[in-house]
């Protein structure tokens, strides 16, 4: 099985310059290997919500369940 790239981003914190503000925005934190998709489960006021995510391997062996939207292919996709 050919494991595609992906790079990851995180949400990252930027304090303002000038400003007690803080933005957040996404930061590519580097290349990990996609396995595949998954599902993941959060409580809310009005019960359980589902998103989706993708289940990647860091070149370290670490293995993470990111939001589908935080991924971005780096190698083509092959059929």
């Amino acid at each position: 099985m050919d494991l595609r790239t992906v790079m990851v981003s995180h949400m990252v914190a930027q304090p303002q310059v000038g400003s007690d503000r803080i933005r957040y925005a996404l930061e590519p934190q580097g290349e990990a290997l996609f396995h595949e998709f998954g599902v993941g489960f959060e409580e809310g006021e009005t019960g359980f919500v589902s998103y989706s995510t993708a289940i990647v391997e860091w070149l370290n062996g670490r293995v993470e369940s990111v939001v589908v939207d935080r991924i971005r292919f780096v190698t083509p996709h092959r059929p």
